[in-house]
């Protein structure tokens, strides 16, 4: 392949992979080793001058890795091909002057065609390279993870947690991490539904379960007996259930929590007459907060009253945060307390505010007073020291007991097999006393009407 001025003419060794292109003066300059590869220098000849460049080496790289070869296909195309060699001339426009005349003529050039099929091959290779790498940079970035044991962390190429070991104290022994990965897998160690236990009045009371009651007689009592548990109260007559309402009936004037799940401290709240108490030592004689153990006490005026019927004298509110979530909040009046326990139910749970199995029917009075009308035994005592065990006698008054109601009351009550720590009296309440349709208590009636409220 050959490239001279227009004077001495072109000379083209022509190879299907040579193009021309046109372009300045009367010499080309040759660029690198590749044959058939020229590039012309300075400026633009008036008479007109070519490049010719291989077609050959195009299309290296990627596409020469990708690409099968290209279809090709000849085609015709008017080229300059040095002077007395071709057979047209251009004079204005192109004119055949015969063989050996003109310097213009017919050529045949060989073009390669890329199909948009060929096109897809290196698109789909690029695309599969960058789809390879952010794989590759996704899992690289990747750490194991981890669960906490009682133990250590260990990572987790099994089950991370046996969910038997320790069930008993599921509660108090497990991690929340533990808890969270039994409750979801076994359905074990699932925090349980909290309900609550209220007593008020002389005193009435309805159970976790639901069922109501009433609890006349004067003594120290289990509230909730469960094995890191114990909360207990104190029922004792007053002046003013003796003196308005001529009835030996009880109403608690303090009520106790303590037990493992505390670190054994203990916390007791009295009524107006009495104290606030961690571990015997008095707290809080005005609106505050304190901790005690594992728990935090504030007094102040706020949050709704276990009875409605108590909201015409002033509120003093006892709110105690316990730890396993459990909570009582206790109404200080003038000379006993109403209090409400909010908790889940604990393995082995009992006491007056049932055995919170679900069953409101084996938590009725006759089978509360029966399993604890006898009252706390000493040596798992809270209070600091016991009082008399006293079972009430006086039967309920008409207004507690209306004529209309009354003698039906007697017939179950004369009917019903006799209940150690059961008395009469109770039974007549359980029956007549507006407690059981959740009405206020007779107590706080007669307070409401004493004082001219």
């Amino acid at each position: 392949m050959f490239w001279s001025s227009r004077s001495r003419g072109v000379v083209a060794n022509s190879s299907p992979a040579t193009t021309f292109v046109q372009g300045g003066p009367a010499l080309g300059t040759r660029l690198g080793p590749v044959a058939g590869t020229y590039v012309q220098g300075g400026p633009p000849a008036a008479s007109g001058a070519y490049i010719v460049q291989s077609n050959d080496d195009a299309n290296i790289g990627c596409m020469t890795a990708c690409l099968e070869p290209a279809p090709s296909y000849d085609t015709e195309d008017w080229q300059y091909v040095g002077s007395n060699r071709g057979a047209y001339e251009q004079v204005g426009s192109l004119q055949y002057v015969g063989p050996g005349n003109g310097s213009i003529d017919k050529v045949v050039i060989t073009k390669k065609e890329v199909s948009y099929s060929q096109l897809f091959i290196p698109f789909s290779c690029l695309m599969l390279t960058i789809i390879g790498l952010l794989l590759f940079l996704i899992i690289r970035n990747q750490r194991p993870v981890y669960w906490s044991s009682d133990e250590l962390d260990v990572a987790v190429t099994s089950v991370p947690f046996d969910c038997d070991a320790g069930l008993s104290n599921w509660l108090q022994g497990w991690s929340e991490t533990k808890k969270s990965f039994c409750c979801r897998t076994e359905q074990k160690g699932c925090p349980a539904e909290l309900k609550e236990c209220v007593l008020w009045g002389d005193p009435h009371i309805k159970t976790f379960d639901t069922s109501r009651l009433v609890f006349y007689s004067t003594g120290d009592f289990w509230l909730v007996k469960a094995p890191r548990i114990s909360i207990q109260g104190r029922f004792q007559a007053t002046d003013w259930t003796k003196k308005n309402d001529k009835t030996d009936y009880s109403s608690m004037t303090s009520i106790v929590v303590g037990g493992d799940f505390l670190g054994q401290h203990k916390i007791e709240v009295q009524s107006m007459l009495g104290k606030i108490m961690c571990d015997g030592v008095e707290v809080l004689t005005a609106f505050g907060s304190s901790q005690c153990g594992g728990a935090t006490i504030t007094y102040d005026d706020v949050g709704a009253l276990v009875d409605q019927a108590m909201a015409f004298l002033p509120h003093k509110v006892v709110h105690i945060a316990l730890p396993n979530d459990v909570k009582m909040q206790v109404n200080r009046w003038p000379n006993f307390i109403n209090a409400a326990i909010k908790m889940s139910k604990r393995p082995g749970q009992d006491g007056v505010c049932g055995n919170f199995n679900g069953d409101a029917n084996d938590d009725m009075g006759k089978d509360l007073h029966q399993r604890f009308g006898g009252g706390v035994n000493k040596d798992e005592l809270l209070f600091g020291a016991p009082i008399p065990l006293l079972i009430p006698k006086a039967l309920p008054s008409d207004k507690r007991c209306p004529p209309e109601r009354r003698q039906r009351a007697e017939a179950i009550c004369h009917a019903e097999e006799t209940a150690a720590g059961w008395s009469f009296a109770e039974c007549m309440g359980d029956v007549c006393d507006a407690h059981t349709a959740g009405q206020p208590s007779i107590q706080a009636q007669e307070m409401r009407e004493q004082m001219g409220q």
